[in-house]
This record gives C-alpha cells, structure tokens and sequence, in this order.
C-alpha cells in the first residue's frame, strides 16, 4: 500500500484545486451556515484562496513522494504548517466583504 494515500490527497488536491481557481469548484465550499458565510466572505476570494492552497499542499505532497529523505519529511510538515496558518490569515482579513 505504502504510498497510495500520498497519490490520492495529491490528485485530490490538484483537481479541486483547479475546479476552486477555475470558478467550477464552488460546491466544494458549500456548508449547512452557507447565507451567514456569504454575508462574511467574497466566494470569489475564498475560492481562489482555497484553489491557491489546495495546489500548493498538492505539489508539496509530490515532493515529499519524491523526496523521501526523513529530513524532507520533517520540512515538509513545517511548510504545509506555515502555509495552513497563512491561508487562515489569509481567510480572515483578506477575503471579508
């Protein structure tokens, strides 16, 4: 089995990603509290941060499949780490209405 996870979180990752910066992907952020979050959030913002983000965990989970060095896996943790926490800024003060 070993790697097959890492296969479906990446092709996973890239095709919602591409859905969510292509426009098409808005199903994916569809929630039970979805009119509170309209009145919240710019969907389009949201969208193309959630793509945006969805891409990059995509390729860093590539490289962590190709590189499998412990120390490439210990950096990549902390990289998607940094990266989750600024697409949490991101959200909450840049993609208000």
């Amino acid at each position: 089995m070993g790697r097959t996870f890492d296969i479906i979180i990446i092709a996973a990752s890239f095709i919602c990603g591409v859905l969510l910066l292509t426009g098409n992907g808005g199903f994916l952020l569809k929630s039970g509290n979805s009119k509170e979050r309209n009145n919240v959030y710019d969907e389009e913002k949201l969208a193309k941060a959630s793509g945006i983000f969805l891409l990059i965990v995509g390729a860093l989970t590539l490289l962590d499949v190709l590189l499998t060095t412990p120390v490439f896996s210990i950096v990549y943790l902390v990289v998607v780490l940094i990266v989750f926490a600024a697409f949490i800024f991101y959200i909450t003060k840049k993609c208000k209405k």
